[in-house]
């Protein structure tokens, strides 16, 4: 730990004595401008020399960036990535609501009898085999139900289609045919789905 922190003191040091040697040299084309307006000896101020000053900043900028992140990666090749960090649990206290039940109104549903359904532990084996054999014939019922409903839906809109359907006892298909129209006449089907001719 201390290590890594020697090491950025390091980084961070090195990205200012970058700056300021950057700095330096700003001063220095600066004051070399103030003495070729002065005298005759001074270097006088061209486009390549801006350009030389100007990408050797650029170049300064660009090592600063690099070290920088060069540390952010050695630091975090070196940290221990099966350490987890502690978090705050939920305390429900600490939220403020009380979440309880109102007990006024389950007795007041439990007096009409909407309360919840209290299914008691079966005392034997036989009650509980009795209730499969209940929930499994309640289930086929419903079942059948909903195919023929179904069955009745689809033939009835096959013949809003123009179509009429024969079903066995399985629900299968078991013949199609067209109903009967005039000869040369265009069905026009409306929003419902149902055929306007």
């Amino acid at each position: 730990m201390a290590e890594n922190k020697s090491q950025n003191d390091n980084s961070k040091l090195l990205a200012v004595l970058l700056f300021l040697g950057a700095g330096l040299l700003v001063l220095l084309s600066m004051g070399t401008e103030t003495k070729s307006k002065n005298g005759p000896g001074a270097v006088t101020k061209t486009p390549t020399f801006e350009k030389s000053v100007n990408k050797h900043l650029m170049l300064t900028n660009e090592k600063m960036e690099f070290q920088r992140r060069r540390m952010e990666i050695e630091n975090s090749a070196s940290a221990d990535f099966n350490r987890t960090k502690e978090q705050a649990t939920y305390n429900p206290q600490d939220s403020g609501l009380d979440l309880s039940n109102d007990s006024r109104s389950a007795e007041t549903a439990a007096m009409f009898g909407r309360g919840d359904r209290e299914e008691g532990v079966p005392s034997n084996p036989h009650d509980v085999i009795q209730r499969e054999l209940f929930n499994a014939e309640q289930d086929a019922a419903y079942s059948e139900a909903y195919k023929k409903e179904y069955a009745r839906q689809f033939v009835e809109n096959a013949a809003k289609g123009g179509y009429n359907v024969i079903l066995d006892d399985q629900y299968r298909v078991r013949k199609v045919t067209p109903i009967n129209r005039k000869p040369g006449t265009v069905d026009i089907f409306n929003s419902d789905g149902g055929a306007i001719q």
